[in-house]
């Protein structure tokens, strides 16, 4: 029976037709010479250690935005995929460490250690810019991640201590770990923040991003670490196609599957 090798090849291929192609990453970066970022974050990619990013540099965004076409998948390959948004500037923390690469150089430190940001006038003013990802398949779920640290965590400024972000009038908000220095980890709510949206009839999902103000005429009720700021920052981003990326349980129930069934063959 010729049955199970080829069961068993089909799902060999399957997975290793979900290492890539379906994660499009993004780093934000204040020079195009700058380290760009190649490695795991905190969405899922079968790629791991090996996944590509694709640089978008502030300092070629003299209109005051970034934009960026045709961007690469985690495998290296061009996709349609765009993506266009406003930014006030943008910065590289050279020695400062930030949220969360710590003094002990972590792990994300060459995605976190620079970013695209906006800035308002005060810490109790709000600004927002919009942004537009482009190129999606129409009807599809994406889950989108945020990345949203800064800096500085002590000053009145707080600058880009966090940074609200908003899709389909949901907002979810990044925040602090109260670590100086940060703790070398990516945590939900914290570093980064999810949508699963499903991109719209033309292949489209915006978004927007704003600092953070608590109180009357702010943009939260609760600023979940106290401090507001007249800084967003926009770290990285990274955009799953839900269906084509299986979860970690999803991949080794399959293969545990699929040894049963070979064993049961033998």
């Amino acid at each position: 029976m010729k049955l199970i090798p080829i069961l068993a090849a089909s799902f060999l291929h399957a997975l290793a037709g979900t290492a890539g192609a379906q994660i499009v990453n993004i780093d934000f970066d204040e020079f195009s010479t700058n380290q760009v970022y190649q490695g795991s974050a905190a969405a899922n990619d079968p790629n791991g250690a090996a996944s590509i990013w694709n640089r978008l540099s502030g300092n070629s965004a003299g209109s005051g935005s970034v934009n960026g076409l045709n961007l690469l998948d985690s495998d290296g390959e061009e996709t349609g995929i765009g993506i266009s948004f406003g930014i006030s500037g943008s910065y590289h923390s050279g020695s400062n460490p930030l949220q969360p690469g710590q003094q002990q150089l972590g792990p994300y430190e060459d995605l976190m250690t620079d970013y695209v940001f906006i800035s308002a006038t005060t810490p109790a003013d709000v600004i927002t810019r919009t942004g537009l990802i482009t190129g999606l398949d129409p009807g599809k779920l994406y889950d989108i991640y945020f990345y949203g640290q800064g800096n500085n965590f002590l000053d009145a400024y707080s600058e880009g201590q966090n940074s609200l972000f908003t899709v389909d009038g949901i907002s979810q908000q990044t925040s602090w770990d109260e670590v100086v220095g940060g703790d070398g980890q990516l945590v939900e709510g914290i570093e980064y923040v999810r949508f699963s949206v499903t991109a719209n009839l033309s292949g489209e999902i915006s978004f927007d991003w704003s600092n953070v103000v608590a109180g009357p005429g702010g943009n939260v009720a609760t600023d979940l670490d106290g401090n507001a700021s007249r800084f967003g920052v926009l770290n990285a981003i990274q955009i799953v196609d839900v269906a084509a990326v299986p979860e970690p349980s999803a991949m080794l129930l399959g293969g545990i599957g699929m040894l049963a069934l070979l064993r049961r063959r033998r």
